[in-house]
């Protein structure tokens, strides 16, 4: 699946997302380091190797004050080799645990720090990250653990770390993943609102003043129609609330008056109902394809199928036209094939596939839910 392509506006808001839970495990990584060090003292007489264990919480501290200060400078911190470093290092830190304690010994040498390596894997990679980092500190935990008592028995607190460290993955991983989702959908909400103050203040009025004054009539038409088009992404209801039958009605209907093709459009009587973004993207791609069969292929006459899927998705939708077709092998996808189809029908979920032939035509299969 190609990647998705956002605003820059999106891109922006993502950076700031990341940099605020950067932040955020900044604090728990500093907050879970001082009581490492407040325990190491605590714990001073079940100390069997002191030196050892200040210098690697040490190394702790010294990376624990880098990556802060590079988070204060804005630095990207959520890089996989990052990740890979902190995660040697809390792994080190719990095996280490076991060598410079004895088994009287009330507290682990790092504490809760080698969590914010899990936290940070399943901020970069998803929760999947975070469980790998996590079965990865567990078993450091329990190696150290095994050091310390002279013992390969699952005891009670290598396992409630352990179920801590998984929960620290699925939190962090399933939190970070709606964070960025909702920022995504807050973001281009927004640029949404900027384009239709633009549009609504230049273009929508030019197109009025064509509409309305313009001698030439197929000018005029084309005009107002742009101009409903207009009207309703600004009103952020692609194609009014109509269900989908009436909505694609629409946009052969406009690319009708657009381009004079001969488009027929047949629906199944028992077509499921979706929702306005399916409905929406679906015809936005059937419209872009029906331009291309328009613009490109020479056609003569285009048809337009939906009908209930049987698959995984709820609607089958096929735009075979009887153009003159292209070798989908040599020819790669172009801006509106790629942006205007793909990534159109990929965002709501679903899928597409393009069957053409020289000289046999083309057929865009498109499938949402």
């Amino acid at each position: 699946m190609e990647a998705f392509h956002y605003p820059v506006a999106v891109v922006t808001e993502q950076a700031a997302l990341d940099r605020g839970m950067a932040r955020g495990v900044v604090a728990f990584r500093a907050l879970a380091l001082a009581w490492a060090w407040i325990g190491l003292l605590l714990e001073r007489e079940h100390l069997n190797r002191p030196v050892e264990a200040i210098a690697v919480l040490t190394v702790a501290s010294v990376f624990t004050l880098w990556i802060s200060l590079a988070v204060a400078r804005g630095q990207n911190v959520f890089r996989p080799p990052l990740v890979v470093g902190e995660l040697a290092l809390g792994v080190s830190l719990l095996v280490i645990d076991g060598l410079v304690y004895s088994a009287l010994r009330q507290q682990s040498l790092p504490w809760a720090w080698p969590a914010a390596g899990i936290i940070t894997a399943a901020v970069v990679g998803g929760t999947r990250w975070g469980l790998a980092a996590s079965a990865l500190i567990a078993g450091a935990s329990v190696a150290g653990e095994s050091i310390l008592r002279d013992t390969t028995s699952w005891t009670v607190g290598a396992a409630s770390k352990s179920a801590l460290f998984v929960l620290a993955a699925v939190a962090a991983g399933s939190v970070a993943w709606r964070l960025r989702d909702a920022e995504k959908a807050i973001s281009l909400a927004r640029s949404r609102e900027e384009t239709a103050r633009v549009l609504h203040d230049g273009v929508l009025q030019t197109l009025a003043v064509i509409s309305r004054r313009s001698p030439d009539e197929d000018l005029r038409s084309l005009a107002a129609a742009q101009e409903r088009e207009l009207r309703a992404y600004v009103s952020d209801r692609p194609n009014g609330t109509a269900p989908l039958p009436a909505a694609l009605l629409h946009t052969v209907d406009t690319i009708l008056r657009r381009h004079g093709l001969n488009v027929e459009l047949v629906v199944a009587e028992d077509l499921p109902t979706i929702g306005e973004e399916a409905v929406a993207a679906l015809t936005g791609a059937v419209g872009e394809a029906l331009t291309n069969a328009a613009k490109h292929s020479t056609a003569e006459r285009v048809v337009v199928f939906v009908e209930p899927d049987e698959g995984e998705h709820e609607v089958f939708c096929s735009v075979r036209d009887n153009g003159t077709g292209f070798d989908n092998k040599d020819t790669p996808d172009g801006l509106g094939l790629r942006h205007s189809i793909r990534e159109r029908i990929e965002e709501v979920g679903g899928k597409v596939d393009i069957h053409t032939k020289v000289g046999r035509g083309t057929e865009v299969r498109l499938w949402v839910s």
